[in-house]
Parts: structure tokens; sequence; C-alpha cells
């Protein structure tokens, strides 16, 4: 997926009450008496689309968000597994619990996501206090395993003494990595989400794709798509709660339908179902694959006004023999002739991509093609990681013969050239106005950010909470490394000077 690699923190409230009759079926109606949670999600877009899902479960069940992890009786982590940074995080916050659950026997602590599928033997060996490991094939009843969790760890507290040690602390054992029912399943709460304007909605799940480095085919299965019906369906549902921008995910978004068999579903048929809707004003959909760029999608970029002006097309390297090592499927040259189609049908779209640096035999002048390949391409945005292998995956068994002092050195030529080609695209910017999604406070007290349609970020002075949420005119006064600064615009006086979106590749 794309590079959103941070924790995202949600909270929920309450205390126990025990269940009678069928717990499946049976809600905790009292606010007073209801279970608190906390949710900390690590990782990408669908962690944090599936950490909503999960909320939404939670909610629907009677149970409510806790102010702090502190004051919560249930703590949940949604796990990655793409960055070692990430797993490590997990493995500190859990070590942090497991000390609290000395004292609080009947806490409920939860692992969930692509670390619960990839470490479970570990987790069940090592992390007696972790009482749930579910996997993402297995949110769609979360409700009930987490309820089930809670009742037994109040059972166990009434039969044990308090733990003495670190190594006495034990939870509730429950284990749903393969088995539950799809998140897909649960018909979200429209109300949870960070963002009143903007919503993330999961066209499919899972990856076909061979590529040697990633363990997601791992950790979520293969390609299941959902149907144009159900997401026209869920898309009119958030809209009406006052979305305005939808972002659609998938691991490889743009192989949307191929399971879909005599359903005629494509992504370039799903993005006109919804640019239907009337109150979406924006339409974005991450990560695609360029093997999957064909003239049908093409059209629909070029003859959509909605749909987002960026293209996040991640080419990973610019050497066809490490291409090749990465079981990537194209060439370079491949790469190009997709993108001269693009540019020729939507010359307005801008190009985004992710690169590794670093990956098992990579050589220096394997590295240089990269530079020049990112440079021919002219990607407005890129993100660069340094490799690392990941175990259960095909590149884990190659010697990782790239030493790290090099793996940062390329890591920061390739980042640098990144960066002069995103300064280019920011200072083209100077003195057009351009429409802007306010979508909160700026790092800069009295300053909102917002982004184009191009997905570039502007900063300006604004005090009206009112207006986040809104789309706004700002006149682009200033080009920084990574952003723009600019003034907000009176709508009348706007027009005369706004970007048309043809010139934005200029």
């Amino acid at each position: 997926m794309g590079a959103c690699y941070g924790a995202r923190t949600a909270v929920a409230s309450g205390r126990n009450q025990p269940l009678h009759g069928d717990a499946r079926d049976r809600r905790i109606c009292d606010p007073m008496t209801a279970p608190k949670y906390h949710l900390t999600s690590y990782g990408c877009q669908m962690n944090k689309l599936d950490s909503e899902l999960v909320e939404s479960k939670l909610r629907q069940r009677g149970y409510q968000a806790a102010e702090s992890e502190a004051a919560a009786s249930v703590v949940l982590i949604n796990t990655c597994s793409v960055r070692q940074h990430a797993e490590d995080r997990v493995w500190s916050k859990l070590g942090k619990l497991r000390i609290r659950k000395r004292t609080e026997p009947q806490l409920v602590v939860g692992v969930l996501g692509c670390m619960a599928q990839e470490h479970k033997r570990y987790l069940l060996s090592r992390m007696p206090h972790v009482d749930l490991v579910v996997g993402p094939s297995a949110f769609g009843d979360i409700d009930d395993t987490v309820e089930q969790a809670r009742q037994k760890n109040a059972q166990l507290a009434a039969e044990r003494e308090p733990a003495r040690t670190k190594h006495e602390v034990h939870g509730a054992g429950v284990v749903s990595v393969d088995q539950g029912v799809s998140g897909d399943t649960i018909v979200r709460d429209v109300k949870v989400r960070p963002h009143r304007s903007q919503a993330f909605v999961s066209v499919m799940r899972g990856c076909n794709m061979p590529c040697t480095y990633c363990i997601v085919p791992t950790t979520r299965g293969d390609e299941v798509s959902r149907p144009i019906a159900d997401l026209v369906a869920e898309c009119e549902r958030l809209c009406g709660d006052g979305v305005t921008e939808i972002t659609l995910l998938g691991q490889t978004v743009n192989a949307y339908g191929r399971d879909l068999t005599g359903q005629d579903a494509t992504l370039a048929r799903l993005l006109r179902a919804l640019h239907a809707i009337p109150s979406l004003r924006r339409l974005a959909f991450i990560t695609s694959h360029p093997n999957f760029l064909n003239q049908e999608l093409i059209d629909a970029l070029a003859e959509l006004p909605k749909v987002a002006r960026y293209l996040h097309l991640p080419a990973q390297s610019g050497s066809n023999a490490v291409l090749k090592a990465m079981r990537r499927g194209y060439t370079t040259e491949r790469y190009l002739a997709r993108i001269e189609q693009l540019r020729a049908k939507a010359p307005d779209i801008e190009l985004h991509s992710d690169f590794i640096v670093g990956y098992p035999g990579e050589t220096a002048a394997d590295f240089d093609q990269t530079v020049a390949f990112l440079q021919r391409v002219g990607f407005a945005q890129s993100y660069v990681f340094k490799y690392s292998p990941r175990p259960g995956t095909l590149a884990a068994d190659l010697p990782d013969d790239v030493p790290e002092p090099e793996k940062e050195r390329r890591n920061a030529v390739l980042l640098a050239a990144q960066e002069e080609l995103t300064a280019g695209f920011n200072r083209a910017m100077v003195g057009k106005v351009v429409e802007v999604l306010i979508e909160g406070d700026s790092k800069v007290d009295g300053r909102f950010s917002g982004r184009t349609a191009h997905h570039r970020l502007v900063h300006f002075e604004c005090s009206d909470r009112d207006r986040i949420g809104t789309y706004a005119p700002v006149l682009v006064t200033e080009a920084l490394a990574h952003s723009c600064l600019g003034t907000l615009q009176r709508d009348d006086a706007a027009q005369a000077g706004r970007q048309d979106p043809a010139e934005a590749h200029a």
C-alpha cells in the first residue's frame, strides 16, 4: 500500500456487565456500565480503515470510547508487518501492557491485523498476557471475540491470586487468526471516521501478485473484491453523513473485479458508478500496479472530473534487473509506455511512486538507473524505503548483501532527487488559486492545512473552525520543500485566478 506509516489512536468507554442468553445477539445497552475500549492502529490506510470497522462493530455492541488507554478495560492494537519499525513499536507496547496486567487481570489485550497473522505462534508462546490474536480475515465478529475474552478474564481474575511477577501474567488465550467472519460483512457506522468530510472505503482485500519482498499476500490472503452495488450503497451512506471525498483502497486496487466472475466489474466502471453520487466531490484510489493501468482506466481518469488528479503507481525500481528479481512483472520500458498513454489522455494527472533501495543484488549501476528513471518520469511525490528482509517472503532467503551505510546513502540520494522534483511542482503553483479541502490545524498556530485535487499540501491562515471539512480557494504565495503557503480567498474573488486542472502538469 501507499506509505502512510504511523500510529492512529481511537478511543471509546465502560465496565463489565454480564450478558445473558446468546452473546452474539446481545447488545450492552447501559452506557454507565458499558466496557471502554482503546484502539491504536499502525501502518497503512487499509489498517486505519480496518480499525474504523472494528470500532463500528464494538460500538454497535454497546462498547464506548475511553478517554485514554489507561482508562480502557479493552486495549486493542491493529498491527502492520510491512516495516520492521512498526513491529518494534508493537512489541514495546505489549511489554508495557504486560506490566499493567499484573495489577489489572481483567484487562483485555488484543493484537489484531497482519502481525497477528504472521506471528501467531510467537504471540501464543511468548506473550501469555495477550488475550486476542485476530487476523485481518476475522474482523467481522470481533465483538463476539472481545466479549468472550472479557468474560474469560473476569472468571480468571476471580479464581486466581494476583500475579506477583510478569512471568505469572496470563490472558484468556482467545485465538481467531484464520477463523471468523470477514470485516467486509460489517455494516460500518459511518460516523466512525477521523475526518467529517473524508472516508476510506475498501473495494477489495488481499493480493495475488508475486512480489518477492512483500508479506501482504501471506497476511491478507488472495484477492477478494466487493460487488459494485455494495460499494455504491456504502459510499451513498457516507456521503449522506457529510463525506465529500472518498478514497478507495486495495492492495492492488486497479486489479479490482478480476475475481467477480460474470459481474463485469472493473475499477473504471466502479469509478463511473460512484462519480454519479451528487454530493461526492472528490474520488481517489490507492494503491495501483503498473500492469493494470489499462486504456479503460485511463479513459475514466480523463473523463471523470471528480477523480483526483494524481495516480499512485509504485515503480519500486528503475532497474530492469532489480524489477525482474522482485518479480514485479514489467520493465521500465513498459512502465514508461503506460505513462505515455496516460499523459496523452489525461496530461493533468501527476504521478506518485514508491521505491525500495538496497534490494538484494542491487548494484551501484542499478541504483543509478533508478535515480535516472525517477527524474525521467518526473514524479510529483515518492516514498523511499531501505530494503529490510521480511520473514515469510521469498526475498528473505536471499543474501542481504547491500551494506547498511550504502542503503542509507542510496536512500538519501533518491530522496534528494525526489525533493528537487517536488519543489519544482510546488514552485509552479505560486501565483495560482487552487481549491483546497481544509483538513484541520497546521503545525503552526493560526494556520489550517488542506490538500488540492493533486494531493498537494497547502497551509494558510484561518481561525474559523467551521471551515474544517469544507472546500476553499487559496492563492499560493510561497513554495516550500514539501508543501506550499497560501492566502485564503473569497469564493467570488477567486474565479479569475483559479487554476485550470489541464494546466497543472505544465
